[in-house]
């Protein structure tokens, strides 16, 4: 009996030690073992699983390393969403019960949607800072991000609809494909293009296929079948580009489409070899990741000086955002594009023969952007 009570009693102390390390598993302080603290969490919210976002994800292992994070007690790192509004909102929720989530970065999918403005807001109101990066919100709801970090998607649209002119001066019919038309930058890519083309461009339809590869390769074998017209395919996210140059690689097909495509995904930049793709207008998905990051970290240490080197026209409209810049790239010298048609849309478009810009992503251990 005696012997009985004994086990009795260390089981006793063992569940509630147990108890113990449970209870502060999850808060902030150290606890059960722990070495100390725990980090502050800087999160970027994707839209939809990609490989644009691993250059973005390189960003943000840099801008933690040079920006020396972890000695400050942070740490950053990107969440993939699940391609849907509801899978942002849900994982805005999640974020919102932890208190070691200090900053959050988002590319809002759905522009318009509600229950996103809502948890944004209760964000916010907690004291979270928010970050719009790649896509941003709509006006009448930027009041709830502090920054917005990334192309200048209205300016995007227009460069490719620029070098689609050049391409085409004849006019074409074209279709664009996209994984959403909810998603700011979607919208704003989709019709700064077509009011860069003008009237002269018939757009046929916009094709979406949310985000799901095999959907956006069965989009453009059906748009060639249905149009047989079309001149021009326009890719609008980084894999429509792949799905594009895969149906219409064939010779007889080729010849009869100008390519024009977003972002360079390794597939892409592949396909451009091959001569499958005329143009890719580039973002800069490396400096989303450590700009966004370099941004709350300095909005959180109160480091004005950085904020101010920037966005150094902050409290004037427009001052909040940070355009992250534009690459135009093109197979070969001989291509009927050339820089200095760029230049009255965005002066700051950087322009580059395919080999110079493997080697620009070879400088920072990149295989797309």
């Amino acid at each position: 009996m005696m012997r009985q009570g004994l086990h009795f009693r260390g089981q006793t102390w063992t569940i509630a030690l147990v108890a113990c390390c449970l209870l502060f598993a999850f808060s902030p302080l150290s606890g059960c073992g722990d070495s100390g603290p725990r980090k502050k969490q800087i999160i970027l919210l994707n839209n939809t699983e990609s490989p644009f976002w691993d250059a973005a994800r390189a960003g943000i292992k840099d801008a933690v390393k040079q920006l020396k994070l972890e000695e400050a007690g942070y740490t950053a790192s990107m969440d993939n969403n699940d391609g849907t509004g509801k899978g942002q909102v849900d994982k805005l929720k999640q974020y919102a019960t932890r208190d070691d989530i200090v900053a959050v970065g988002i590319s809002p999918i759905d522009a318009q949607n509600e229950s996103m403005a809502e948890q944004l807001k209760k964000l916010k109101d907690k004291g979270v800072i928010i970050i719009c990066f790649d896509s941003d919100l709509p006006a009448d709801k930027q009041n709830l991000r502090d920054f917005y970090i990334g192309t200048d998607n209205i300016k995007g649209g227009k460069v490719l609809g620029t070098a689609a002119k050049i391409l085409k001066p004849e006019g074409a019919s074209y279709v664009q494909f996209v994984g959403t038309d909810t998603q700011q930058n979607a919208i704003e890519r989709m019709n700064g293009f077509k009011e860069s083309v003008g009237d002269k461009y018939e757009e046929k339809e916009r094709k979406l296929d949310g985000g799901k590869r095999d959907v956006a390769k069965a989009n453009v074998r059906q748009a060639v079948v249905k149009y047989p017209d079309l001149g021009m395919l326009v890719g609008i996210w980084s894999y429509n580009a792949p799905a594009i140059a895969d149906v219409v690689a064939e010779p007889e097909k080729r010849s009869k489409y100008a390519v024009v495509t977003f972002d360079a995904e390794e597939n892409a930049i592949t396909h451009m070899a091959q001569g499958n793709i005329d143009v890719m207008v580039v973002q800069n998905p490396f400096a989303i990741g450590y700009q966004t990051v370099q941004t709350a970290f300095a909005k959180l240490t109160k480091d004005e000086k950085t904020i101010k080197e920037m966005f150094p026209k902050l409290g004037e409209p427009g001052g909040d955002i940070k355009d992250t810049g534009l690459k135009v790239v093109v197979p070969t010298e001989n291509t009927p594009l050339k820089k200095e048609q760029f230049e009255t849309v965005d002066p700051t478009v950087e322009f580059l023969t395919l080999p110079e810009f493997q080697t620009w992503l070879k400088k920072y251990g990149l295989t797309s952007s």
